[in-house]
């Protein structure tokens, strides 16, 4: 087992490693809240909120530990497209998660007959974990695009 070493990680992998580990931590923040005057409210985080975003916490972790899994002797092939679909896919559950949010269909800011009190949407944690996720797929996108390109007429399958 290779020794680990802080000072051969990369800036680009540090923002890898660190939106995985961010992206973790935001998941238990509120992704989705609920306020009803006079009653309270509630929110949910990324573990209850739905499939799409407890999957793209999952993806952001996994692309963290990959790219981290080189330091510790693992070797990944096309760890950066691998970095970058994980990443890219985290991104678009999010946004998926955000647009099928219940919301309160616009009964508590337009209402016809006044505000009924009821205010209902994304919570803070899912705007921090897209922010996770946009900094997981920059830094996968300068390391692709940074990343050594086969020759011409090799064999990409054995890169």
């Amino acid at each position: 087992m290779a020794e680990f070493d802080v000072k051969r990680v990369s800036t680009l992998e540090w923002a890898g490693i660190g939106a995985g580990l961010a992206a973790f931590i935001f998941s238990f923040l509120p992704w989705y809240s609920v306020d009803v005057a006079g009653f309270g409210g509630g929110s949910l985080s990324a573990w209850s909120t739905g499939f799409f975003a407890l999957m793209s916490v999952l993806l952001l972790m996994a692309a963290g530990g990959l790219v981290l899994a080189p330091h510790f002797g693992v070797q990944v092939a096309r760890l950066p497209l691998i970095w970058l679909s994980l990443s890219g896919v985290a991104i678009l559950f999010i946004l998926l998660q955000w647009l099928i949010l219940p919301d309160d269909g616009g009964i508590g800011d337009f209402s016809l007959l006044g505000g009924s009190g009821i205010e209902s949407g994304a919570g803070f944690g899912l705007i921090l974990g897209l922010i996770a996720a946009l900094t997981s797929a920059g830094g996968a996108l300068m390391a692709f695009r940074g990343a050594p390109k086969p020759a011409p007429g090799a064999n990409p399958a054995a890169a």
